[in-house]
This record gives C-alpha cells, structure tokens and sequence, in this order.
C-alpha cells in the first residue's frame, strides 16, 4: 500500500518475520488519515529525508508510541542516518536499522510484542487524560521495554539506562509537572508498586522554582558584575611593590611604579606569586571572585549558599506492582488528578469556579485565550489541532469554545510571571506548529486571563466566557 498526504508519503511493507512496517517520510498526523487504520501495521520506522532535529521530534510526537491512538505502544524504530540527530529522543526509540529486515529490529519487535501480550492497555480514547493517567502510560510503556528500573532525576532523564518515565518529556513538560511526578512516586510506594533502591547523586537545585538547569558565574564581590578581567600580579623584590602587571607597562618593558626601576629578569627582579581581578564595571579589583548562580528556568540569580540540596534514588517495580500496572488495577489506586486534560467549556468553567472556593491562598489560575481564524474554519480542524494540545500539554487544562482555545494553569501567585513567560513562549512554538498542521488557518487575539485580588469568581467567569 502506497499513500501521500501533502508533501509527505508513508508506506506499508511487510517484514521476513511477517511483520507490517509502516514507513513514513516527513510530518505525518497518523490519527487523522483514514486511509491507514491501527491493524494494518505492526511497527513504525521512520526514514531519514534529511530533517533537522525539532523536525524529527515532531514527527515522533506525531507517531507516538505513548500518545497515539493508532500507533499506541507499538515498536518504533529510525534509520541509521538519523543517530547523530536524534540526541535525547533516542531512549524514546525501540532501535536504530538501516532496512525493514535488519535481524536486531526484527528480533526487537517481536520482544515488545510478548510483553505487550501481558499488558492490559487503556483504551485512551475513553480514559479522561491527567497527570497520572500519563504517569500510568509511561509505566505500563516502560514495562513493555522491560525497563523496571527509575529515578526522580530530571538531568538523568536522557542517560543511558534509566527508564521511559522521564525520557518521554518533552517541550519542557516535565517542569510542570514534577510535584506531581514526585507524589506519583510516592504513592506507587506507598501502594507497594515500587520500592526505593540505591542512592544515586545529590544535586542541588532552585529554591525558586526546582529547576536544575543552573549557570555558575564568577563575579564581583562588590558590585556583582562578570565583567571580570583576569592578569598577573607582579611582586618587585627590591621595593616589595605588589599590584597588577598593566601597572608595570613601560614603553612595552616593565618598571616599577613605585621605584621606576626597569625589571629585566623574573625570578630576579620580580615574580609572579599570583591574579588579580578587575571589575570592568565598578573598577574594583580583588584576588577572588565572588560566585553567582543564575536559573534558566526561572530567570532568577542567587547565592550558591541559597541552592536546595536534592537526593537522588533509584526506583524499582515490584512484582505486584509489575501485575499492577500491568493491568488496569492501578488506574482507581493511583489517579486521582482531575484538574488536567481537555474538558468542554461548560466543566472547564466549574473547575475554574470549583478552584476558586477550594485552592490555596497563593495559588491562582492563569488562562492563556487565542482565536482560530481563517477563511474555512471548521469545528474538526480546530478539534484536531486540541487534540494534539490535548497530547503535549497534560499538565493544563484545555478547552475550546466559539473558535477560541483556552490553556490553563495552576500557579503560586509568586510565580505567575515566570509561568507567564512560559506560556509566551510555547506560543510562539505553538504558532509555527499550527502552521505546519493547518492551511489557512491562524492564531490571533491572544491574552492572558486569571482572577484579580479581590474580584468575585462570577466576574472573573463572565470574563472568561466573554468573546472579543
């Protein structure tokens, strides 16, 4: 069988082992063409055209092995070419093949397969999506690839050895949702799903936001600037004058500036015993910087003194809860999430009000609202884009009323900017993403929603509700 969709193709072929392999090049949006249905191929590979990385993570988002609803759990192999661009997509890859009938890509499938015989799926069409219901989907994932083992670590997402729980984020999803990762780790061994193994590392992190990803920097002790310059501090024997070496340039020679004497020889006349630093900005010069530590994530600069220390365990299935998971026994035990997902806009609504008389005094909602325009704006076009946003964003709220797409978010009142500028920039992502997906059709009108101090939850609805 030989399709096209657009400028990209895909194919169905049949291994040695009898195997369908469905072949694709490019973008392909598997769950929306009905030419190809889940039971006509077995496995996925996908062919090397040439794309950059972020072109092949959507095309992986696109054929997912955890998200979708045709190619759920099925084996999902690259061409060999496609190794040095895959970078942290390759835990998320069954295995690397240069043909359809490479022996370690076939004897790799059928090994998924005997697993998956032992594995109770969802049916995710009917499973309402949340935080633990994708926890459950990475666990019952990583069990079919027989990986057992997992950590808490964010940094150890992509290395080699450690589980699917953590390699299957991506866009930066995991930030949001690791409190809720931590607790769902929490209660798998409080069920006696798993059991906490060995130390692995402590790190540190932001006490700000959690985050790891952290810049170290040297800077001035008085005024905080890495404007820094570096040089040699010269030490004159004979007069003991000690400071830095552009003070003893002279005519391009040395001499002192406190004796005048020319210095011909070091060790002679002069040594070096150590640096000196000057502060480019203040011009304050010192022997030892002062370290800073800036956060990537939140944006925010502070003390190494004020990082959070964070130990890192390695985590195990135990064998009831391999039987667990393996089933759908662990789905009433351990979701219990009901904030995340796509809801119509009327139940969106409640859980907004809902939220406003049960949540925390510095917790709030913030709701980012655009339009879909275009000249043939249709209710499955736009539905199709929110299942995909519905995929990539588990950790949100989604809804859609009147041709406009509502994202909220549960946030500290303290971190609303940060989440906020989040936000913006998964807009931008998502802009050129809908362009991809959607012909004649744009994202506009958006703005940024969420309740005033003081403001009665009935006025912060009707805003919600009302259309620009």
């Amino acid at each position: 069988m030989n399709y096209s969709y657009k400028n990209y193709s895909y194919k169905i072929k049949t291994n040695l082992k009898g195997r369908n392999i469905l072949i694709v090049k490019g973008i392909v949006p598997l769950d929306t063409i009905d030419d190809v249905k889940s039971e006509d191929f077995d496995a996925v590979f996908i062919e090397d055209t040439g794309q950059s990385h972020y072109e092949l993570s959507f095309q992986m988002q696109n054929i997912s092995s955890i998200h979708g609803i045709k190619s759920h759990m099925k084996p999902r192999f690259l061409a060999s070419t496609l190794v040095s661009r895959s970078y942290h997509l390759k835990p998320l890859v069954d295995g690397f093949a240069s043909t359809l009938d490479d022996e370690k890509m076939s004897e790799r499938i059928e090994e998924i397969y005997d697993k998956l015989a032992l594995i109770e799926l969802f049916d995710i069409k009917e499973v309402k999506a949340n935080n633990y219901v994708y926890f459950l989907k990475l666990c019952k994932y990583a069990i079919s690839r027989g990986m057992y083992n997992f950590t808490i670590s964010l940094e150890e997402a992509y290395a080699k050895g450690h589980t699917a729980l953590f390699v299957a984020q991506q866009n930066n999803l995991f930030l949001n949702m690791k409190a809720d990762f931590v607790q769902f780790n929490q209660t798998l061994c409080e069920l006696g799903y798993a059991k906490r193994e060995n130390f692995v590392e402590r790190i540190h992190v932001c006490p700000h936001c959690k985050g790891s990803h952290l810049f170290y920097m040297e800077a001035c002790p008085k005024c905080s600037s890495s404007l820094l310059k570096e040089e040699p501090v010269l030490h004159h024997f004979r007069c003991a004058n000690i400071s830095p070496e552009s003070s003893y340039a002279y005519d391009g020679e040395l001499r002192c500036p406190k004796c005048h004497q020319m210095l011909r020889h070091i060790g002679v006349d002069y040594d070096r015993p150590s640096n000196v630093y000057t502060c480019q900005e203040c011009s304050h010069t010192f022997l030892h910087t002062r370290m800073k530590v800036y956060c990537t994530t939140c944006k925010k600069t502070m003390q190494p003194m004020d990082l959070m220390p964070q130990d890192i365990y390695n985590y195990e299935f135990t064998t009831e809860g391999l039987k667990a998971l393996s089933s759908n026994d662990a789905l009433l035990a351990v979701s219990k999430d009901i904030w995340s997902g796509y809801s119509n806009f009327d139940s969106f609504l409640s859980q907004i009000r809902l939220f406003s008389y049960s949540h925390e005094k510095n917790e709030t909602v913030l709701i980012n609202r655009f339009r879909i325009e275009g000249p043939e704006v249709k209710r499955e076009n736009i539905m199709d884009f929110v299942s995909y946003l519905q995929k990539r964003y588990y950790y949100h709220n989604i809804s859609y009323n009147h041709h406009y797409i509502y994202i909220a978010a549960k946030v500290k009142a303290d971190e609303m900017e940060m989440l906020k500028k989040q936000m913006e920039e998964e807009y931008l992502d998502l802009l050129r993403i809908f362009e991809l997906r959607q012909d004649g059709m744009k994202m506009v009108n958006q703005d940024y929603l969420y309740q005033y101090e003081g403001e009665k939850i009935d006025s912060f609805i009707n805003r919600i509700s009302k259309l620009n």
